[in-house]
């Protein structure tokens, strides 16, 4: 049966219709928005539309946040208009069963059906960072709901600030600051690619970082470190060694990913050193989707 997964992030919306563990079709769209009445328009558009051409019964939606058993978004950082709102009731469209859950969760639902490792933290970098902890081919959650929010962790006790979000791991890890770390440094690299780019991203960063730009190259670099550091605290404190990355970040160059390696295996224990691995998603960026889907069929 089809289904319809839509995954949510906080500057994009994909949809795709999924059968089974394949993507049949997928969209993607600008989440720009800062009220909630465009954003909720958007998402029933997308979940009309699909109706309309597949005759879809169901919709998963993979949310950043989380929602109470009475369908509340009780937190959301990077989509705060969002907090407070009743989503399942704003959401309502007739003979569609929708079911809501985090996205995070739901790109790890996706990864174990394909990924035959038994215990992994699997970790998705974009806007924010999300995370799932798999164990025997199990998404394990705690009593309050979540498996740990490896993008709260603290890096800087020192940050402006007292509250839940005050010098976390996502602060200084995420797509913007690939760009802000980038554009604080164009003035000292004349010769840079990213000069003759008006508006770059993480994407072109890292592609001309392939191309042997110097200042991309520095700047993957850093941001790799600081993923290293990251990842290093969790596994310190877990003793699980084994990080398989999805989300957007994750189909960057592989020099992110080897620097954070580097810095892992001088910033973790002693008996994780050569146990420590970052593997790529076999869903990539498609995960959330696949999950979403998988989730609304298994809980109609």
């Amino acid at each position: 049966m089809k289904t319809l997964g839509i995954d949510i992030g906080g500057t994009s919306i994909k949809s795709g219709i999924v059968d089974g563990l394949e993507i049949l079709s997928h969209s993607e769209y600008k989440n720009n928005y800062d009220n909630i009445d465009g954003f909720i328009c958007k998402i029933k558009e997308v979940i009309s539309n699909a109706k309309d051409s597949e005759e879809i019964k169901s919709v998963g939606i993979a949310f950043p946040g989380f929602i109470d058993s009475d369908g509340i978004v009780k937190s959301s950082p990077n989509l705060k208009y969002l907090e407070s709102q009743k989503l399942y009731q704003l959401l309502s469209i007739k003979d569609i069963d929708i079911s809501i859950e985090n996205d995070a969760f739901l790109a790890a639902l996706a990864e174990f059906k394909v990924n035959p490792l038994k215990e992994y933290y699997f970790v998705t970098l974009g806007t924010g960072i999300g995370s799932s902890l798999i164990k025997n081919n199990e998404v394990v959650r705690s009593k309050s709901g979540c498996s740990g929010e490896l993008g709260h962790i603290v890096l800087n006790y020192k940050a402006a600030g007292d509250d839940y979000r005050s010098g976390i791991f996502e602060s200084y890890f995420n797509n913007q600051q690939f760009v802000e770390k980038a554009k604080s440094d164009l003035k000292n690299f004349p010769n840079s690619i990213l000069n003759s780019i008006d508006e770059f991203t993480a994407r072109e960063i890292s592609d001309a970082s392939v191309l042997g730009d110097d200042l991309a190259i520095i700047t993957m670099m850093e941001m790799g470190k600081i993923l290293g550091i990251g990842l290093s605290s969790v596994a310190n404190l877990t003793g699980i060694p084994i990080f398989v990355i999805g989300g957007g970040i994750s189909n960057l160059s592989s020099l992110l990913f080897d620097t954070a390696l580097k810095t892992m295996k001088r910033r973790v224990i002693p008996e994780l050193r050569d146990k420590i691995e970052i593997k790529i998603s076999k869903n990539k960026n498609l995960a959330g989707i696949i999950g979403a889907a998988l989730y609304t069929k298994e809980n109609r």
